[in-house]
């Protein structure tokens, strides 16, 4: 087993007393001998790509999926792949002694065999328990790994007094999420500093600034929404709920895009999938075949690296025709309010909402190809005919964009810059 300090290769024998590198002498945190499930050095890497090699801040759940996507039992299962080839070579001549027509319903039943293997695997999720207990123990050995998001304590009451004027000011674009953990992860990675955006949840979080942000949300006539969430009944309705209810943009007509996590973007993950807690009923933002596999399944957000989470939310609002143009003119000079100054209550709103007023960035600045229109289009009308992703129209009130979260949002390009 390789010591993640000094890299030294120490075998079995040479740790299994003392649980020690050979060499530097360092503590190893897990031992596979003993059933753990993963060394040291997975579990670093893991982190490490979580953390697009410390270029991200995550969370303690990005790193349980990016555990359970590698699963233990891979290489048991090269190994019974390759004990079913030798099972079939073996029992080839012994059956051929006996009759020849035995042979091709034997082979089709260990080929049979061997998909199902790489199919499927060989066993369920990661416990939670199991890992719990595997981060408690690489934190005593190793420490708190660098960029963890932990969440600080929340206050009923405002830190300090707002200006007076601040629900006077409002901000062009919000991202809602249905969990206060992806709202974590997009403050943490600077989302709404680099974006000029309000990031809440639907519940309620930034507790301290919430009902201010959403009065000043609701002023601006020219707001543009994203919906972020996981695959589950609650965020596959949110974009509808943001669309309907009185409390947050009903009748304002303002553009809902609908950016979350859909049962079509389920393929990748699927040895990721959670039971569902109840039957799903069609309506509300829900197409048939939604209710079908939400009555079945849930997946959570955080199956995606963090790195594609920002990169591909950024790229929803970056082909967004609204974020394109230029910086708008005031709103007061059209009857409303004002967008948010430079001044001491531009900073004051910009902190409580996590957000700060820039100008556009060459990043946002193109509009959609004709190709990118073409295939975006393409694929919101094979949603639309049916293939499970969604049955959204004009009437729901908001959009549905399936494209940025598409079948290689579980890949990765380390943290650089340009969209991977």
């Amino acid at each position: 087993m390789i010591c993640i300090r000094c890299n030294t290769d120490s075998t079995y024998p040479e740790r299994k007393d003392t649980k020690t590198c050979k060499q530097c002498h360092g503590r190893f945190a897990f031992e596979p001998r003993e059933n753990d499930p993963f060394t040291d050095m997975a579990f670093k890497k893991a982190i490490d790509a979580v953390s697009a090699n410390g270029q991200v801040k995550w969370g303690v759940e990005h790193l349980y999926y990016e555990l359970a996507r590698k699963k233990r039992g891979s290489k048991a299962k090269a190994a019974l792949f390759v004990g079913l080839l030798f099972l079939g070579l073996i029992g080839t001549p012994v059956i051929g002694e006996h009759s020849s027509l035995l042979l091709l319903p034997f082979w089709l039943v260990i080929l049979s065999l061997c998909i199902l293997v790489f199919k499927h695997g060989l066993a369920g999720m990661l416990p939670r328990g199991e890992f719990e207990r595997m981060w408690d123990r690489w934190g005593v050995v190793h420490g708190k790994p660098k960029g963890v998001i932990a969440r600080k304590l929340q206050d009923s009451k405002p830190a300090r007094a707002l200006e007076p004027d601040i629900g006077d000011y409002s901000f062009d674009r919000a991202v809602i999420c249905d969990r206060a953990r992806t709202v974590d992860l997009l403050l943490a990675n600077n989302f709404h500093f680099e974006n000029n955006c309000a990031v809440l949840s639907i519940g309620g979080y930034p507790q301290q600034a919430f009902e201010t942000v959403r009065r000043m949300l609701r002023r601006n006539p020219r707001l543009e929404v994203f919906v972020l969430h996981d695959i589950t009944q609650e965020g596959c309705r949110l974009a509808h709920r943001l669309a309907t209810d009185p409390e947050w943009f009903k009748g304002m007509g303002i553009r809902i895009v609908d950016v979350g996590l859909r049962p079509i973007h389920a393929g990748p993950f699927k040895n990721l999938l959670l039971p569902s807690a109840r039957p799903a009923l069609a309506g509300e933002g829900i197409s048939p075949e939604e209710a079908r596999w939400l009555s079945k399944h849930m997946l959570e957000l955080a199956v995606i690296r963090p790195e594609q989470v920002v990169k591909r939310l950024f790229r929803s609002m970056s082909q967004s025709t609204q974020a394109a143009r230029a910086p708008t003119a005031p709103i007061a000079a059209r009857g409303s309010q004002s967008r948010l100054p430079r001044g001491a209550a531009g900073a004051a709103a910009a902190g409580a909402a996590g957000a700060v007023v820039l100008l556009p960035t060459a990043a946002m600045a193109g509009h959609m190809s004709p190709e990118e229109q073409a295939r975006l289009q393409k694929k919101q009308q094979a949603a639309q005919g049916g293939d499970g992703s969604s049955s959204s129209s004009s009437s729901d009130g908001f959009e549905l964009d399936i494209d940025s979260f598409s079948a290689d949002a579980d890949a990765s390009d380390g943290g650089a810059d340009s969209f991977g």
